[in-house]
């Protein structure tokens, strides 16, 4: 008995300090944990039926959870749906520059701007752009509307997903979208998972202290969440529909389920193209009657059946039929429906086919496709991202207290070499050398740290020394660094450079340099 309390004993002290583990994480705040038994998933069941998937449409804010569960499961089921929304989010680079904001103020560029650049950069740099900003672009588009909380410490930044059903956008707050979450589908489960903020108001909604005037809540579950919570949608009119949005590529749902069936038909008709039947005629007498017992004709019709490839198929009875080929017995038009689906599935989607390798007869078509697009990830993308990373900003403490904002350079990475050079032109009319170098893949972090260090630390330019060229040197130096030959030369113009004087040289032909 004293050995089974000690046993019970020392499982709940385990569990405590596995407990008191996880507080700690929680308490130096950047370890976001994993989620073994899908607790944080969305429960709501995606739909295969076209009629489901239009009634959705029919009230699309009621439905929203549905169609954000529906167009999940499209994206990995659907290769179409699932290639253009990882083809648009990798159309952004995702390279940034950042610039201070002098305002209507007279600010001095004193020298502790350069430490203010470097504060701001670094700053950034502890957010993962290039990590995050994509993830949340491609949350977006699936569910028209993400909820995430950021969680931090001095190393470094992560975030959260709470599940779109749990949320609801609350206002906007310079250009920043914020949402409550409903602390009734939080479970007890998941509680030492969650933020500190968190874990008090699930402790104040289940302690049932919660007044009707309390600023915080709203119809007594609704926790509005701090600004370390940020939701991201496309869609302002999120606002007047109860904080939800729908993704931009619902509307190919309904197509995308049309194609799936097309290709079952064409699978049904390629079976009933190899199908035949075999059919096996019981002798009969003059009434029709068969002459021979049914138990030996199944007994006949057992051995027949075991005998045969797969594709055929037996049929034994008194009726006169022989062989009765399928081919041809399933719709005819079944490819061209395939056909007309995709170009449908496509046009709903937004994305030109012939850029998924569809037939062409311009390559100009491509080319367009792929700038509309673009566009439309700088119209709607950019400037989200933008705002809420500019609010990041102010969180950062400089020396002068000038406020600084972020600017993603608009490229793309299909385009990027036009891109570039666009950039790059710029600079002879009094460009942007920041933004260049940004277009070129520089983070504001490592145009100080890489580019500093190249030129201070390793002196980059005595290493790297430029080699004499025909770009480099002109005919003079050429000459004069020219390889001497031996004191006994038969050759009189060994060693000598620049154009022969006639058309038609000869060894001893005198030649002209540049001062010629």
């Amino acid at each position: 008995m004293a050995r089974r309390q000690r046993t019970l004993r020392e499982r709940r002290q385990q569990r405590q300090r596995s407990l008191a583990a996880i507080r700690k994480r929680n308490a130096e705040y950047a370890s976001v944990l994993a989620d073994p038994k899908s607790r944080f998933k969305a429960s709501t069941t995606a739909s295969t039926s076209k009629s489901s998937i239009k009634s959705y449409l029919q009230r699309p804010t009621d439905n929203f959870s549905n169609i954000a569960a529906t167009l999940r499961q499209a994206y990995v089921n659907s290769g179409i749906v699932g290639r253009v929304i990882d083809y648009y989010q990798a159309h952004p680079t995702y390279n940034y520059s950042i610039f201070p904001v002098l305002g209507n103020k007279n600010y001095e560029l004193a020298s502790n701007m350069k430490q203010d650049y470097i504060d701001i950069a670094y700053g950034l740099n502890q957010l993962n752009i290039p990590f995050y900003a994509p993830y949340f672009f491609k949350e977006t588009l699936i569910e028209g509307v993400a909820f995430f909380y950021k969680i931090e410490d001095s190393t470094g930044i992560g975030y959260m997903k709470f599940p779109g059903e749990w949320c609801r956008i609350t206002n906007m707050e310079n250009g920043v979208y914020r949402f409550r979450l409903d602390m009734s589908k939080v479970k007890a489960e998941v509680y030492d998972a969650l933020p500190n903020e968190l874990q008090q108001a699930y402790d104040t909604y289940h302690g049932g202290s919660i007044s009707d005037d309390d600023q915080n809540w709203y119809d007594r579950k609704w926790y509005f969440v701090s600004d370390s919570g940020a939701a991201f949608t496309f869609d302002p009119n999120s606002l007047v529909n109860g904080g939800v949005a729908i993704s931009p590529f619902a509307a190919a749902l309904a197509d995308s389920l049309s194609l799936d069936q097309a290709k079952e038909n064409i699978d049904i008709k390629d079976k009933l193209d190899t199908v035949r039947l075999i059919h096996s005629k019981l002798p009969t007498n003059s009434d029709g009657e068969p002459t021979i017992p049914v138990k030996t004709a199944k007994i006949f019709d057992e051995q027949m059946r075991s005998r045969l490839p797969e594709g055929v198929v037996a049929v034994t009875s008194p009726a006169t039929l022989t062989n009765v080929p399928l081919k041809g017995a399933g719709t005819e038009g079944n490819y061209e429906t395939v056909n007309n689906g995709l170009e449908q599935l496509f046009y709903d989607l937004g994305t030109s086919a012939p850029l998924f390798g569809s037939n062409t007869t311009s390559s100009n078509i491509v080319k367009e496709s792929v700038k509309k697009d673009s566009n439309w990830v700088y119209t709607n993308l950019f400037p989200m991202l933008e705002n809420y990373y500019n609010y990041e900003l102010t969180k950062i403490k400089t020396q002068s207290k000038i406020p600084w904002n972020i600017k993603f350079i608009r490229e793309s990475n299909f385009t990027l070499k036009d891109d570039i050079a666009n950039y790059k032109d710029q600079l002879s009319y009094g460009g942007s050398r920041l933004d260049y170098l940004a277009a070129c893949g520089f983070s504001p972090i490592e145009v100080v740290s890489q580019l500093s260090f190249e030129q201070q630390v390793l002196d980059i330019d005595s290493l790297m020394v430029v080699k004499p060229t025909s770009n480099t040197i002109s005919g003079k130096d050429a000459q004069q660094n020219a390889v001497k030959g031996p004191t006994i030369n038969n050759n009189p113009n060994k060693g000598k450079v620049g154009r022969p004087e006639t058309d038609n040289p000869t060894d001893d032909t005198d030649r002209l340099d540049d001062a010629q």
